[in-house]
């Protein structure tokens, strides 16, 4: 066990960065599924170096309660950490804190946030000093237990209160993969629909149809990378690490001259046909 002196200063230190403590007494867990087999319950020591569930790490200690015979919802993590020692509490309570840094989820955090999480996870986790977290909307961060704090790890995360990302490169891949999620997702839709309304008014429905179901997705992609250059248009993160992009901005500040190039041959001619009497006005 660490000295009071030692643990203390590692909890100030934690406590002068984004982030805050949780106390984190784990019930019993369930065992097994109930299909062919029995359920169980086992008792978890809080010690564990495993995966953490954010709804399991609340604001006060039961088991401090209970000891003090009082409801103590204001201590520092100073004065918690001197009294579950002093009760010697910790085989059922751990005192955790939580970088601000490395929380992401569906309403909160961003991409370098969650590039954060990983990279963190990737190289400390794994262990009882840093275990990671889930929460509901797809929330998830790291879990830091002071009492295991290394000076590698605390050097990362004081160095994310003067630049908040970790690795740039990592951050930068991260981007990537959520972009191809999102155009999978919804952004090819959308912008095949986009697109589509946008040569209807210039050649028809019928012929914008038939051009836009015409392309592969390669190709319709490839357009659309082409079309955001032009337009100036980039993928942002609002309020989570998913990205958005304007693809109606995208298609609608888009010349017909780039489309007619980028269009596949077919396309291209019968496009280039019915827009000769335009393009010549």
């Amino acid at each position: 066990m660490l000295s009071s002196s030692l643990l203390l200063d590692r909890i100030k230190s934690l406590s002068e960065l984004s982030g805050e403590f949780y106390f984190y007494e784990p019930r019993e867990r369930l065992l097994n599924s109930g299909s062919g087999s029995p359920l169980e319950w086992q008792s978890v020591s809080p010690n564990e170096a495993d995966s953490l569930s954010m709804g399991e790490l609340d604001r006060y200690s039961l088991a401090l309660c209970a000891s003090l015979g009082s409801s103590v919802t204001k201590l520092s993590p100073e004065e918690a950490a001197l009294l579950i020692s002093e009760r010697r509490l910790w085989q059922s309570v751990s005192l955790l804190w939580l970088s601000d840094h490395a929380l992401s989820g569906d309403y909160c955090g961003a991409p370098h946030t969650a590039s954060n999480c990983r990279v963190l996870l990737e190289e400390f986790g794994g262990s009882p000093q840093c275990r990671e977290t889930y929460g509901s909307y797809g929330s998830r961060s790291i879990a830091i237990d002071p009492r295991y704090l290394s000076d590698e790890l605390l050097e990362s995360l004081q160095s994310l209160e003067n630049y908040p990302v970790l690795d740039e490169d990592d951050c930068g891949a991260l981007e990537l993969e959520l972009q191809a999620e999102a155009w999978e997702s919804w952004a090819e839709r959308d912008f095949q629909r986009a697109l589509e309304s946008r040569l209807s008014s210039l050649c028809g429905d019928e012929t914008a149809e038939e051009i836009t179901e015409s392309l592969e997705s390669d190709q319709l992609y490839s357009l659309f990378e082409s079309l955001r250059e032009e337009a100036n248009e980039y993928w942002q993160s609002q309020s989570s690490p998913d990205q958005w992009i304007d693809v109606e901005r995208i298609v609608e500040r888009a010349s017909s001259s780039l489309l007619l190039s980028l269009l596949s041959s077919s396309a291209s001619e019968e496009l280039s046909r019915l827009l000769a009497p335009l393009e010549a006005v």
